[in-house]
This record gives structure tokens, sequence and C-alpha cells, in this order.
């Protein structure tokens, strides 16, 4: 195997790095934007709750997209996890406040995320270049043993 072609085979593995890491963070961004929407459904349901006020009649969802008519109670109070199985009932404003320091952490975290996806990206493309031109350029060369 020439020097050439074993420049292109590393470009090519080059390459085939960038495009697993880029798979990998991709699929970190799908997970990122997954988590931002929950949070930004559940402080959009806790204060559109909170506003509609004891005695409203209000949709719980049970699962599989599948919900119950209940009657709103207690207005300013919710459950929320903290974690480890921990549950705390404490006052909406106060989730409505951790879920915001969640929304921020999370979309600085996809702002992150997206820069390094798109840095990768021109990096792949950059090596994607090379490798094509390498190889152009070893196809264009004539074979050992033959006159130009």
């Amino acid at each position: 195997m020439s020097l050439g072609e074993s420049d292109l085979r590393r470009g090519i593995a080059v390459l085939d790095q960038y495009r697993e890491q880029i798979e990998a963070l991709a699929q970190q961004q799908d997970l990122v934007r997954i988590s931002l929407e929950e949070h930004l459904r559940a402080k959009e349901t806790l204060t559109q709750y909170r506003h509609a006020g004891r005695g409203a009649e209000v949709l719980v969802p049970i699962g599989a997209n599948s919900f119950v008519a209940a009657e709103s109670k207690v207005v300013d109070k919710a459950f929320v996890s903290i974690g480890s199985d921990l549950v705390i009932y404490d006052e909406i404003e106060k989730q409505v406040e951790r879920l915001d320091a969640r929304i921020k952490s999370i979309t600085e975290a996809a702002n992150a995320i997206g820069q390094r996806l798109a840095e990768l990206q021109r990096r792949a493309e950059a090596q994607g270049a090379a490798v094509q031109d390498l190889y152009e350029r070893l196809q264009s060369r004539p074979a050992p043993g033959e006159r130009s």
C-alpha cells in the first residue's frame, strides 16, 4: 500500500469518527429537546391549573394519551418529584421557579450541544473535502510501472 493510500485510509477513519460523534450528539440533542419540552409543558400546566381556580374541571393524564376528568381542589400547591423517588407537596409558585431554573439549565445544555454539533459538522465537511481531494489525486496519478 502506498503512502497516499495509507493517508486516504486514515482520512476516512477520521471522517468515520466525526460521523459517529455527530450521530451521538444528535441523539443527545433529541433527548435534551424532549426534556425541555417536558419541563415547559409542566410549567404551563401548573400555571394554567393555578389560574383555573378551585372547583374547575381539569383533565388528568393517565397514560397512553388517555385522561380522566377531575375537579381542582387545592390550586396553590402540587406534588413534585425532587429525585430518588422523593416527592414533596409544595407551592406551585416555588415549583414554577424550580422549573424555570431547570429550563434555563437545559436550554444552556442544548445550546452547548448545538455549538459542538455545528463545529463537528464543519470539521467533518472539511475532512470529507480533504479525503475527496486526496482520492482524486490518487486516481489521477499513474499506477506503479506505468508511464505518464
